[in-house]
């Protein structure tokens, strides 16, 4: 009898992580030669995305931030460089670009977001991003080292993007910037935004346009972006309105990955729809979406990914040893956002809980800079302990369905109990 296979699309953070933890808990499956995870990795790099904004605006080297996939997953996990092309969810294949149809029988789709500056008439060309790559947030570095006066523009050319905080810190970033080469005054530092307020959430939104108050940065609201006319350096937005600019910093349009568009299970911008509480794909008990490529309405983030993950890799686990239980993800959220001069507050949230007002300090700064050095070990799936101390209990238990049709009865009993061990 051929081995179970839970497959998982994506080398990202959700995607190295579900592997890392599913790995650990399954182990003795894994032993015995009736279970295979799977990893499939379009890329052999895996770059942690929040050190963009170092490099964009404090010029850090690109290349202290990647590793090698190979090097960040478990020994016994499959991990195969291709291209997932097309997703059968009712046949439970995946066709990959190079290898062709693979089987599974468990689905996890971490395949992330994609930042698209194409989807806006003249964005591509006239903006710089830091969404999209290390290397395009690098030209954000040069070309700021060449302003000595003029306007900047960020503009958030549409939502949802990764990282919610990341254009509030940009303009933060930019003003401490100017302020240590000593020309902020000849600096005009322009924030915009499609949002009614300087941040979604109403408590750190008061909190963000507090400081942009005192350090100067003019913010526009209810600016839904057009076009871009590079040639006479202007923005113009739907209602009407246009801008002018000397350097146009922006957060592309962010889609759901191509995988998912070209295979009809996303919806108009290619988001996964998706169960918010066991991370199933809508309709499908066997395929689980996590992170950025959900259509959930909460942070698209790396900590998001990492605690869907876990959900997602228990409620796996229950299924192939059959216990029964299954568990539900609360929503937590908890972004940090750097404000300048080594001072940050972290976005914290629930679906029942919004996030609250905080007041900054470089304590939650030297939390997020110590985060950064920390992740590589992170995504080992070795201290969930650690962080289930940090966040509190993030995982619920849901209405038991009894046992599955995956493993039968046969499975319950010694086994069942030591998933719950794992699990507990």
């Amino acid at each position: 009898m051929s081995p179970k296979n839970v497959l998982i699309i994506g080398s990202g953070t959700g995607g190295i992580l579900t592997a890392n933890v599913l790995s650990k808990i399954l182990r003795e499956k894994i032993k015995a030669g009736s279970l295979k995870i799977t990893l499939i990795s379009e890329n052999n790099r895996h770059y942690f995305q929040p050190a963009n904004l170092d490099v964009a605006f404090r010029g850090a080297d690109p290349s202290r931030y990647f590793r090698e996939v190979s090097s960040l997953v478990k020994p016994k996990i499959d991990l195969i460089y291709d291209r997932a092309a097309f997703i059968d969810l009712s046949n439970r294949k995946v066709k990959l670009a190079n290898i062709g149809p693979v089987s599974y029988d468990y689905l996890v789709i971490a395949t992330g977001s994609v930042a698209e500056p194409e989807a806006i008439s003249g964005l591509a060309d006239a903006s710089l991003n830091f969404h999209s790559s290390p290397e395009n947030a690098l030209e954000i570095w040069r070309a700021i080292n060449k302003i000595n006066s003029g306007k900047i523009l960020v503009v958030i050319a549409g939502v949802p993007h990764k990282c919610p905080p990341s254009p509030n810190e940009a303009a933060f970033l930019l003003d401490e910037y100017f302020r240590k080469r000593g020309i902020r005054e000849k600096v005009e530092i322009k924030f915009i935004t499609p949002y009614g307020r300087a941040y979604p959430a109403h408590g750190i939104s008061e909190v963000v346009e507090e400081l942009f108050s005192e350090r100067n940065i003019e913010v526009v609201t209810f600016f839904n972006l057009e076009s871009v006319d590079h040639r006479r350096r202007k923005v113009y937005s739907y209602e009407g309105e246009e801008h002018a600019y000397d350097l146009l910093i922006s957060v592309p349009p962010h889609f759901g990955a191509p995988v998912v568009r070209s295979s009809g299970i996303g919806d108009r911008q290619g988001w996964v729809t998706t169960d918010k509480n066991d991370m199933t794909v809508l309709d499908y008990d066997d395929a689980y979406a996590i992170g950025d490529a959900t259509n959930i309405p909460i942070s698209k983030s790396g900590v998001v990914a990492h605690l869907e993950s876990s959900v997602v890799a228990y409620n796996i686990a229950s299924e192939l040893y059959g216990s029964g239980d299954r568990y539900g993800y609360n929503g937590r959220i908890n972004c940090p956002m750097e404000v300048g001069f080594k001072k940050a507050i972290f976005i914290n949230g629930t679906y029942d809980s919004p996030p609250r007002r905080q007041v900054p300090s470089m304590v939650k700064y030297l939390m997020k800079r110590l985060f950064g050095r920390f992740y590589w070990n992170v995504l080992s799936g070795d201290f969930e302990w650690m962080f289930n101390l940090y966040f509190g209990e993030i995982k619920y238990m849901l209405k038991t369905r009894g046992l599955t049709l995956h493993e039968g009865s046969r499975e319950v009993g010694k086994e069942a109990e030591t998933v719950q061990e794992e699990l507990h």
